[in-house]
């Protein structure tokens, strides 16, 4: 089934083209009809005299305009393929969002696929947008596309059966999984194998988070590259602690760690352990320690506690739940609340601290009870579109993320 193509006028500046399809490959022919109707709708155009006034003056626009000074420049912009799987309604509709906010810094053609039922009859339903908008930066029109595809029975099984033929030769793949993802399974691995990069984010993992760690390892042994979410946010908090030790009395304190500790909300009964566990994996690589204990209750149950070794030194590391008095708006279960780093050398004993309040994080240092450094910085807001943008940006493998994960995985021990 399929319904008549005709531009749809959003504004003096954006024309939008709506299509559906039944099938995958009228979902193709659906495409070719609407770059060929935005081609003839753009020729037949006429500008009015104000922008075909400003077009001629325009030396960008030079040998580009008809004889009458009225053909419009449309271009078709791609520079990735991203694929996004959603689950959930309210997830495709997430996904649609912020594809929108990303059109004009990474124009693309979207593909959302929300799979059915498995197990129900075979179903495939495709609505085709694509959106013209004017380009203030080279004054021609720059065009994208967005693929919304709900799948159900066979189909739904073999995801990568569903995408594959909707793809853009030789452009990259990135594939963004935006809840907790199968790692493992048959559906997740024939579409990680179309991609040339994933986005994935460990603070939406199941349960306690440990699970998604290892298959999200396992991904990236496998060859692939990954870049989480959960982990991006730990940024600002990574730079703030390491920061801290760029003074003078500082700098030779490392080796002497003692002991750390990270306190991570626990609004409900879930004490997700993904993030934190991620962090104290890239302290351990970054200062060369081994895990000697794996996580595990402490005596009291009411933490998590384990050990790193260095030389012949044992580091005891702590995942402490704290309440959630912030609200759901700034974070969920597992967002670190504070890390606490205590280090001594011979008579100095070093206390660095990087705790959370608000969307702010202050970073503190006492050397010998003395505050020596003060550093503050500002998180990125709650949403994703920031993190899907840098992923977009950044789709070749990140080893310092990866050796953290390794390290995280170890720690946890699943």
């Amino acid at each position: 089934m399929s319904i008549p193509i005709a531009p749809i006028a959003i504004d003096t500046t954006t024309t939008r083209w709506h299509a559906r399809a039944s099938s995958i490959s009228e979902t193709v022919t659906q495409l070719s009809r609407i770059w060929s109707s935005a081609a003839d709708e753009a020729e037949k155009t006429a500008m009015d005299p104000g922008a075909r006034a400003a077009a001629q003056g325009d030396p960008r626009l030079a040998g580009r305009l008809d004889h009458h000074g009225d053909t419009r420049i449309r271009t078709r912009t791609s520079v990735l393929t991203l694929v996004v799987v959603a689950q959930r309604p309210e997830t495709a509709e997430r996904a649609v969002a912020t594809v929108a906010a990303l059109a004009s810094r990474h124009p693309s053609r979207s593909i959302i696929v929300s799979p059915g039922d498995p197990d129900g009859p075979t179903t495939f339903d495709a609505h085709i947008y694509a959106a013209c908008h004017l380009s203030t930066a080279s004054g021609a029109e720059v065009c994208t596309e967005e693929i919304l595809v709900k799948t159900g029975g066979e189909l739904s099984q073999h995801l990568a059966t569903v995408v594959a033929p909707l793809l853009i030769h030789d452009l990259p793949v990135v594939l963004w999984w935006p809840d907790d993802p199968p790692f493992g399974s048959r559906v997740f691995d024939e579409l990680a194998e179309e991609c040339d990069g994933m986005l994935v984010d460990s603070g939406t993992f199941r349960g306690d988070g440990a699970r998604g760690l290892a298959g999200m390892a396992d991904t990236v042994t496998a060859g692939h590259s990954v870049h989480d979410i959960g982990w991006m946010r730990l940024n600002l908090w990574r730079e703030l602690l390491a920061g801290l030790f760029d003074h003078p009395l500082l700098t030779t304190e490392l080796p002497g760690c003692r002991s750390l500790r990270v306190d991570v909300a626990r609004p409900g009964s879930v004490l997700r352990i993904s993030k934190a566990a991620c962090f104290a994996g890239w302290l351990a690589t970054a200062l060369d320690w081994t895990v000697e204990e794996p996580l595990r209750a402490s005596p009291d149950n009411d933490s998590l506690i384990a050990a790193f070794r260095h030389g012949r030194r044992l580091v005891p590391f702590e995942i402490r739940p704290v309440g959630n008095g912030m609200g759901a708006s700034l974070q969920s279960a597992g967002s670190v609340m504070r890390v606490e780093f205590e280090l001594s050398r011979g008579r100095a004993s070093t206390r660095a601290r990087v705790t959370r309040q608000a969307d702010h994080l202050l970073a503190t240092a006492d050397w010998n009870n003395a505050q020596v450094a003060r550093r503050a910085g500002r998180l990125e807001p709650f949403e994703e579109t920031p993190f899907l943008a840098e992923a977009l940006d950044r789709t070749a493998h990140d080893p310092v993320f990866e050796r953290a994960l390794k390290r995280a995985v170890e720690l946890t021990a699943v």
